[in-house]
């Protein structure tokens, strides 16, 4: 008689896929949310579907996440080239089916923008779950189509009133990555020794943020003096901005791309910044007042409304570009009023802390989880 038993081999470990990027206000979510999974569920596999962009090499790199492209035609391009854009959409879907009907993910998570389309499609052909993030106050394009059949994660409580009506909607906050998590929820006062002005032009840098900057601090010599600017140009600017600085004899980091962001957000007393979420997201959750100039040419103008739901609440002031165009705003009449007013950056500060979500990672973990767990 065989003394053998049969054994059933081990489960694979969860898969989670997270598809689109492009951008590190669409990325850093889904970093925050994998990192989360991760804590949780340490033998979990995640993978990175995007565009093939640089920032999303530079985000993912420290990490140990797998990393695929999909590549795909940007909506701008369906008017000009709609034949390449529908085929490359096509070619993508059925890339996509493919790696979801071998792989059989735990679930796919869609970051936004139309690089998530093909693999949220193909969760829904596929029968694996899927739950869409959502960053802005105006939901994009992608999903506010995506919603009529996946669940979506709100920062804002307004997003709700621009989706379909048969969408399910959660409101979670943006995730944090998990340093920023942390100073969230420490006690961190504003710091003034000394007191550091933090430029922010985005994942991909802003040469009208740069320029607006450099024309402000000529005007603002004095205002300046016994402050540090950290700045970050993006991939052009940093050797003007040096210069400039150098000159007026400001203290100054300057850097195309800081990877090492929480780090610079934990010194900052004032920040000048695009009003993407994430950005937004980030300086509330650290308490960091702002000046923020909206991208002017945002889709459905959304980081206009992104800045004004931190207006509103006296967290943060906007300089706008009046004519949508991208020519240097006039940022010296708002810089002098807050750099000489630290009560007001005081009061900011703690309005900036009002609005912030800092468990919002664990939010959408045990939603995407529970959502999971539904459809087995």
């Amino acid at each position: 008689m065989s003394n053998h038993t049969d054994t059933q081999p081990p489960p694979p470990p969860p898969l989670y896929v997270f598809a689109g990027g492009g951008t590190g206000g669409h990325l850093a979510p889904g970093i925050a949310v994998a990192e989360q999974l991760r804590r949780e569920q340490p033998d979990c596999r995640i993978r990175f579907v995007g565009s093939g962009r640089s920032v999303e090499h530079q985000m993912l790199e420290p990490t140990d996440f797998e990393y695929a492209v999909c590549e795909t035609f940007p909506l701008n391009t369906l008017k000009r080239r709609p034949l390449p854009f529908l085929r490359s959409h096509w070619q993508a879907f059925r890339s996509a089916c493919r790696d979801i009907g071998q792989d059989r993910p735990t679930a796919v998570v869609g970051l936004g923008g139309f690089a998530s389309v093909p693999f949220a499609v193909a969760a829904k052909r596929c029968g694996i779950p899927c739950l869409l993030l959502e960053q802005n106050s105006v939901p994009g394009k992608a999903n506010r189509w995506l919603s009529r059949w996946h669940p979506i994660c709100l920062t804002f409580e307004e997003s709700a009133q621009h989706l379909p009506g048969r969408a399910v909607s959660h409101l979670t906050g943006n995730p944090l990555r998990e340093e920023i998590r942390q100073l969230a929820i420490s006690d961190h006062p504003l710091p003034f020794d000394p007191p550091t002005l933090l430029i922010l032009g985005g994942s991909l840098g802003s040469r009208q943020v740069n320029d607006s900057m450099l024309n402000a601090v000529g005007r603002l010599t004095a205002e300046l003096a016994g402050w540090r600017i950290v700045h970050q140009t993006g991939p052009d600017g940093a050797p003007a901005a040096r210069e400039l600085y150098s000159k007026c004899g400001i203290a100054h980091e300057v850097a195309p791309f800081f990877s090492d962001l929480p780090a610079r957000l934990r010194t900052a007393t004032l920040a000048v910044a695009r009003a993407g979420a994430s950005t937004l997201t980030e300086l509330a959750a650290v308490g960091v007042p702002a000046i923020l100039i909206p991208y002017p040419t945002a889709a459905d103008d959304h980081q206009t409304k992104n800045a004004q739901l931190f207006a509103t609440i006296h967290a943060a002031e906007i300089v706008s570009s009046l004519d949508r165009s991208f020519a240097p705003v006039d940022l010296a009449p708002a810089m002098q009023s807050l750099l000489t007013d630290q009560q007001r950056l005081l009061n900011m500060s703690q309005q900036m802390k009002t609005i912030s979500k800092p468990d919002a990672a664990a939010n959408v973990s045990a939603i995407l989880k529970s959502t999971a767990a539904f459809n087995r």
